[in-house]
């Protein structure tokens, strides 16, 4: 005992740092041996490790995919560079369950991103992120502020049900969440209310895994018949103390002011005359159809004169630069028997919109630990909590600080509407003869909006090792959250001077899933292997929504809802379960041929019983022909594989029989009615409804060249929604005016291709280019029995309407031509207005044609990498444009201010033939707007450079000199320059829902360009 006491006395404490020595990317989970014995630990989420090992020690590295490397121990910090194993590129990726595969073995395609990708250039909605970086993935931002939502689409929306939303399914550490949108801007107006993506800290997150086919998402069912994205959560590992890590990152955003290229010639007015009077100031309101400016005095709404000279700063007069300051910091450790990772992170933001932002909080805990030989718990823990105060509104003029800053009028200082906000009474003062177009301050310091969401989501999970090839698994997690929201309309609002409540709801939402597993993963012989499982799945699922709305207050001022003199009160709640059984067979042979069969069987509740049970199949091939044949030398890597598979759909509960809502008493009675869709409607019930059927299609091929300095993944599919669930009209005769029928058809085709080059690499050196391209062509096959079209969306201006047409991409943008001649003149009626031509489909608000481009430079310490993203192929409809031509701002509307403009109008005597007739510029620009859709639908195509981000990380000889064992500071720009785009004035991507009404902006948010600062230390 007392000889090997110096021997102890004698261990010292190693750590270091693992990379892969191309890329200088950092390696999770890799293997660190003590040669000679059995003690050892794994590589952190960072690539870090510690071990405390005798003098003389040698370490051994493994990792899947790698080539194996001893290092001699030399005593400080190290950095180890693992060079990959061109032999077996074996890659572990995170799949369908949370189940670890070999890529190798798949037969579908999977992308799988990095937690430090979503954490440089970070976005308030990491959703946002994505975009460009995945082959197949459409990410389409709405434009509506920093809470607001995402539309994430994976080879295509699936289904024509407009209260369908097309999304992946969301898992997070095995658990489904909720991502669905809480609120969104119509025709109408309104806000964005956010979605489930707003509740996810990109701090937390190791990996983000996307399963873009059928075959891979089939386990999950149902829910699953968009693809899946699964969130794997950052762990802790083995080491001694405590390891912490900090970041602090702030992003700066500035509005993009310079688009709107409004004309400055002529200045508020109308018909060539600017106001004479209080009285004319008002009328003339909006509108820049006065007399040219010359700097002469002008009385305004406010009974002030003041000169009548071009304002062209009121955008930077308004908006402010927003700002979004984000700290996070964890801790981490653990022994070989228990583990744990603990975060926190605060974000707060501002927005540019003045007295508008959020503020968001996260915490996490994931606890891993081996209770005995064979048990092993894992726990995972996140609670995030956000407050939002005065989400913007969006398209419709009401209460839109947005819609009043885009069409002010040229001569109108913003600052002027500032001073002169109140009248006498202390209400808003009437600037603008249209009683519904909000003063845009008074918007934002008046009119008041705040909603709070408190969320957990939390699961568990114990496996026990029955057998060293036999296991049982058993999961249960919730995901629950619970939000309030307030929103008024204040006392003195021009439209409304008693005021109202618009919304005080509260809404309780939970999931419960729970799982059993029992698996395998044996060999036979020495060529084959069999890894299978079989489990079970329930769901239940419950959204509880009270509501109240009400007009007029009695007392001024006082906003609380016993103050109303009318009021709505509303109690919603929907609730649904599904069962589930399972399967997974995978049969491989000498490690290149892979053969997997899943299964998944469903029973809904929300079908009858004859209906309510679905079997989802199927099946994938993978042929890894490099370890099956020689190859060149050339070739390190080549695969094929292919797949086929059947996922599906149930309905949202109380279609089957009629459902009753209580409603308002009336004269102390209690009242019920019938309870409607989503969007009002009565629907007749429908007991024979059955799921819908998607069965999707791939093909792929897989290669790395040249040493592994070119990659490729090449993927072809198809995919098909038969007996899609669809809301049509019938008759009001009826007693109701909308039915559910299980009639829509949908097919998407397309292609998709990843490559990655390594044009340059050497010892400080390394220059990688990854470029992704996806086409999907869409095509809704048909509807229900007779009809060839049905309506999606309507916009505020009513001359477009986004439509399903058969024979057509989903969500085509219709409305009317200009009626011409046979020398392509404009044909106008006698009054001068255009006559509408055909009513004509324009094209898809949804994009086929999507590449992303990410060029990465790494000298020493030094990385700088940039992505351009670009979409091509639809169109959209631009309400903003249209709006301008009403008003007299756009450019295009200086045409014909001075002597107006000869058309060709209809005879008075006789509608058949055609004269020549001069109208004032104003009336012919206002009786296009509104009218003909034609001038206001252009490309959607964009390209954009999306990011640059510039990192200096210390060298780990400097790091050894310090307490830290990693340190890293970047500069970060997001949305720099849009290189090229169709529509003028506004940014293509300023759509303003994430719903399926994809393809039309009407007076958004507007767009940021950003610039921040990451620190992020470790030690």
């Amino acid at each position: 005992m007392l000889l090997s006491a110096p021997l102890a006395w004698a261990q010292q404490d190693v750590s270091g740092l693992v990379v892969d020595d191309s890329t200088s990317q950092h390696l999770v989970g890799v293997v660190v041996l003590v040669k000679g014995s059995g003690k050892g630990t794994t590589t952190n989420d960072k690539g870090e490790f510690k071990i405390n090992v005798p003098p003389g020690s040698t370490l051994s590295f493994r990792y899947i995919g790698y080539l194996q490397k001893e290092v001699p121990v030399t005593g400080g910090t190290m950095e180890v560079r693992l060079s990959p194993d061109n032999k077996s590129l074996s890659e572990v990726v995170v799949t369908a369950l949370g189940i670890k595969k070999e890529k190798k073995a798949l037969g579908y395609s999977i992308s799988e991103i990095k937690g430090d990708e979503l954490t440089q250039a970070r976005s308030t909605n990491v959703a946002a992120t994505l975009a460009g970086k995945v082959a197949g993935l459409n990410v389409s931002p709405a434009s509506s502020g920093p809470a607001g939502s995402n539309r994430i689409v994976l080879r295509g929306n699936t289904s024509i049900d407009k209260s369908r939303n097309n999304q992946p399914l969301i898992v997070v550490d095995g658990i489904p969440i909720n991502n669905d949108n809480l609120g969104s801007a119509n025709e109408w107006g309104g806000q964005d209310a956010g979605d489930g993506f707003t509740s996810i800290n990109p701090d937390d997150i190791a990996t983000m895994s996307v399963l873009k086919g059928g075959t891979a998402a089939a386990l999950y069912g149902s829910r699953a018949s968009n693809g899946v994205i699964l969130i794997t959560t950052k762990s802790g590992s083995a080491r001694k103390g405590v390891g912490v890590e900090f970041s602090s990152n702030i992003v700066l955003d500035k509005p993009i002011v310079n688009m709107l290229d409004w004309q400055y010639d002529y200045g508020m007015g109308l018909n060539g005359v600017k106001p004479a009077s209080v009285a004319e100031a008002r009328s003339a309101g909006l509108f820049s159809w006065g007399a040219k400016l010359d700097g002469s005095s002008v009385i305004q709404y406010d009974g002030v004169s003041r000169p009548y000279s071009a304002v062209k700063n009121n955008f930077k007069n308004f908006y402010k630069s927003g700002y979004t300051f984000t700290n996070s910091i964890a801790f981490s450790g653990g022994t070989d028997k228990i583990n744990y990772r603990f975060g926190a992170t605060d974000l707060k933001n501002e927005a540019m919109l003045p007295n508008s932002g959020m503020r968001r909080d996260n915490l996490s805990l994931n606890v891993n630990a081996w209770l005995g030989r064979k048990l092993y718990l894992t726990v995972n823990s996140k609670y995030s909590r956000e407050r939002v105060d005065n989400r913007p509104r969006v398209s419709d003029s009401p209460g839109n600080a947005n819609y009043s800053m885009y069409m002010l009028p040229t001569s109108l200082d913003v600052n002027t509407l500032k001073q002169s906000k109140y009248d006498a009474q202390g209400f808003e003062a009437r600037w603008e003869a249209n009683e519904y177009v909000t003063n845009p301050w008074f918007s934002v310091y008046d009119f008041e909006q705040n909603d709070k969401r408190d969320r957990f989501i939390n699961s568990a999970e114990l496996k026990y090792d029955i057998l060293p090839w036999l296991y049982a698994k058993g999961r249960i997690g919730a995901d629950m959250w619970y939000r309030n929201n307030f929103a008024i309309t204040p006392t003195g609002t021009a439209y409304n001077t008693a005021g109202q409540i618009n919304d005080q709801a509260r809404q309780n939402f939970y999931e419960v899933n729970a799982d059993v597993m029992l698996g395998m993963d044996k060999t036979f012989g020495k060529d084959w292997r069999l890894t299978a499982f079989v489990g079970g799945n329930q769901m239940h699922n419950k959204n509880d929504k009270f509501y109240l709305n009400g007009n007029g207050f009695f007392i001024p001022y006082f906003y609380d809802q016993s103050n109303l003199k009318t009021k709505t009160v509303l109690n919603d709640i929907l609730e649904k379960k599904i069962n589930s059984v399972y399967g997974s067979a995978e049969v491989s042979f000498k490690s290149y041929l892979y053969f997997t069969a899943t299964a998944r069987n469903d029973w809904f509740s929300t079908l009858s019983p004859s209906e309510w049970s679905i079997l989802y199949p199927s099946f994938g091939l993978s042929f890894v022909l490099s370890d099956a044949f020689k190859m060149p030398e050339w070739i390190n890597f080549l695969k094929v594989r292919t797949s086929w598979a059947q996922v599906g759909g149930d309905t949202d509960p109380y279609r089957l029989f009629l459902a009753y809502q209580v409603q308002n008493p009336f004269d102390g009675l209690p009242l019920a009615d019938v309870k409607k869709t989503p969007d009002g409607q009565y629907a007749v019930p429908n007991p024979t409804l059955r799921p819908l059927v998607n069965t999707s299609y791939e093909a792929g091929l897989e290669a790395r060249l040249f040493d592994s300095r070119l990659t490729l993944d090449f993927a072809f599919y198809t995919r098909t929604t038969k007996d899609d669930i669809l809301q049509t009209t019938i008759s009001n005769a009826s007693g109701y005016n909308a039915a559910f029928i299980n009639v829509g058809k949908v097919k998407n085709t397309g292609v998709e291709v990843l490559l990655t080059g390594v044009p340059v690499r050497n010892k400080n050196f390394t220059w990688e280019i990854t470029p992704n391209f996806s086409y999907n062509k869409n095509e809704v096959v048909s509807l229900d029995a007779g009809s060839t079209s049905v309506l999606v969306a309507n916009v505020r201006t009513f001359n477009a309407s986004i439509q399903h047409i058969v024979g057509k991409p989903f969500g085509q943008i219709v409305g009317y031509k200009f009626k011409r001649d046979e020398q392509g003149n404009i044909l106008f009626n006698s009054a001068g207005k255009p006559l509408q031509g055909d009513y004509t489909a324009f094209g898809t608000g949804v994009a086929p044609f999507a590449m992303g481009i990410t060029n990465t430079f790494t000298y020493k310490a030094f990385q700088l990498s940039f992505l351009v993203d670009g979409k091509w192929g639809n169109k959209i409809y631009s309400g903003t444009n249209d709006y301008s031509y009403y008003f007299g701002l756009n450019k295009a509307t200086l045409q014909g201010r001075e002597g107006g403009l000869n058309i060709k109008a209809q005879d008075p005597a006789d509608p058949t033939k055609y004269v020549n007739k001069n109208v004032a510029a104003q009336d012919y620009y206002q009786n296009i707007a509104f009218t003909i859709a034609e001038p206001f639908i252009y490309k959607g195509d964009f390209i954009k450079l999306r990011q640059v981000i510039l990192t200096y990380a210390l060298p780990s000889s400097v790091l050894a000199k310090s307490p830290f064992t990693g340190a890293s500071l970047s500069f970060v720009a997001r949305n720099l320059w849009i290189i090229y785009k169709d529509l003028p004035g506004i940014d293509p991507e300023s759509s303003y829902t994430s719903g399926a009404g994809q393809g039309a902006e009407v007076m958004g948010y507007p767009q940021a360009r950003s610039f921040g600062l990451n620190l992020n230390v470790r030690f």
